[in-house]
């Protein structure tokens, strides 16, 4: 049914009543035990679900009408002659029972939605109808009965006559009903309409008549506000989110040559006896410096992914021991006390190394090393184990390492994932110790 044709809640109210009335008043004859009282019982629930069905999705409305239906004072008696009445098996049954049994087979309702009318958990609402038939030889519920019950229901729902007057009458009763509030609702739309027509005319009267009453209001000024004691200036940097990168350029320069000078100093270009093996980093500029006010909007100017390499090159630095940004430091500073063409040699050695050599260096100079040994062990590793993983590697000592790149090269690639979680679970001080035993096991 497309949206156009979609009934109105009035039309799909009467729609449902027509629907369930015959299996309705055929379960309130039977749980009541009279015609007239179960005819009374559904016209009373169908004319309160009538005016309150606007409250609920229509998939609930036959577990709120069935609800609606056997709360009825009527529903909870005792039939006094079951014999004389419609399927006098279930007749005979406890208020509590017959309900039950009566939801399944007359009202059609499945498991779960006649637990849901009688209030009841699934298992309770098994129990009830289980409780109600009558036991075979064997102590178990006599399934003929309920094959009997079955067919005996869908004998008497066919012979039922078409719905009473009455029932109809009430359904268009609530459809007048329903008509009448919204013509209410109409004229008193019409009157708000007529009023504000006729305000338009009696403006010029109440403007007058509010000018009077504002003469008679006395002003006095404000006193005079107090200066703020700051304000924001969008040209400091105190509150840029890459100030640390900004206020260090020097470290920022030796960031961004974090591999090659990584690999200066382990390999090529090593501190000499009674040269400095470590340099102090420099303090960082004054907030209020002009030049790191200019530094900041040349930054700001720069390409996204320029920014991003430069705070991939300075969380690399950071990452390192201060130990190792100190030793880089002074290899820096060797390094640039050479001359040009030594400079360029070393430059194109370091160049020609293969790729994974250079992803080595980029994690210091220890780690850098031992890269091309210890790679194997974080292969396809998760973003988020890898800092762990780094981090324990770089306070392994060198022999710690040496046991880790030859256990690396010799795993498996299928075990290397069970390798990192048993390394990441010992502690330190056992380290060694277990290397050496998966070594020579």
């Amino acid at each position: 049914m497309t949206q156009d044709s979609r009934p109105s809640p009035p039309s799909a109210v009467t729609a449902f009543l027509r629907g369930v009335d015959r299996r309705a008043r055929l379960l309130a004859q039977i749980q009541t035990g009279d015609a007239r009282a179960g005819q009374a019982a559904v016209i009373a629930a169908s004319r309160v679900f009538a005016t309150e069905a606007s409250q609920w999705p229509m998939p609930e409305w036959p577990r709120v009408f069935w609800r609606l239906l056997l709360s009825t004072p009527a529903m909870g008696h005792t039939v006094r002659r079951p014999a004389a009445g419609l399927l006098p098996g279930i007749a005979r049954l406890p208020p509590a029972q017959r309900a039950a049994v009566l939801l399944h087979l007359v009202a059609g309702l499945d498991d779960t939605d006649g637990a849901a009318v009688l209030d009841l958990a699934l298992t309770d609402y098994h129990a009830r109808i289980r409780a109600a038939l009558p036991q075979d030889p064997h102590g178990q519920p006599d399934l003929d009965v309920w094959r009997a019950w079955h067919a005996a229901v869908k004998r008497a729902l066919d012979t039922l006559p078409d719905p009473a007057p009455v029932l109809s009458a009430v359904i268009s009763a609530d459809a007048t009903a329903t008509r009448q509030r919204r013509l209410r609702w109409l004229w008193l739309g019409v009157l708000l309409c007529a009023l504000a027509l006729a305000a338009t005319f009696l403006i010029p009267i109440g403007r007058t008549a509010l000018d009077g009453w504002r003469q008679r209001i006395h002003g006095q000024p404000l006193p005079p506000t107090a200066p703020p004691r700051a304000r924001f200036d969008p040209d400091t940097p105190a509150g840029h989110p890459d100030l640390p990168l900004l206020a260090a350029p020097g470290e920022l320069a030796l960031a961004r040559r974090l591999p090659v000078l990584a690999w200066l100093d382990a390999e090529a270009l090593p501190a000499a006896p009674g040269q400095t093996a470590t340099l102090p980093a420099a303090p960082p500029e004054p907030i209020h410096s002009p030049r790191l006010r200019q530094r900041m909007h040349a930054w700001d100017r720069l390409a996204p992914v320029e920014r991003a390499r430069a705070r991939g090159a300075w969380a690399e630095w950071h990452a390192l021991t201060d130990d190792e940004r100190a030793r880089l430091r002074a290899a820096a500073a060797r390094f640039d006390a050479l001359p040009d063409s030594e400079q360029q040699a070393l430059l194109s050695r370091y160049a020609a190394l293969p790729f994974d050599a250079h992803r080595g260096w980029h994690l210091g100079p220890r780690l850098g090393r031992d890269w091309p040994q210890i790679a194997p062990l974080l292969a396809y590793v998760r973003a988020d184990e890898r800092p762990a993983l780094l981090q324990m590697l770089r306070n392994a000592d060198a022999e710690q390492r040496a046991l880790l790149a030859r256990l690396a090269q010799s795993t498996p690639p299928q075990a290397r994932a069970r390798l990192r979680d048993a390394l990441r679970a010992l502690p330190p001080e056992r380290r060694n110790a277990w290397l050496t035993a998966q070594l020579n096991g």
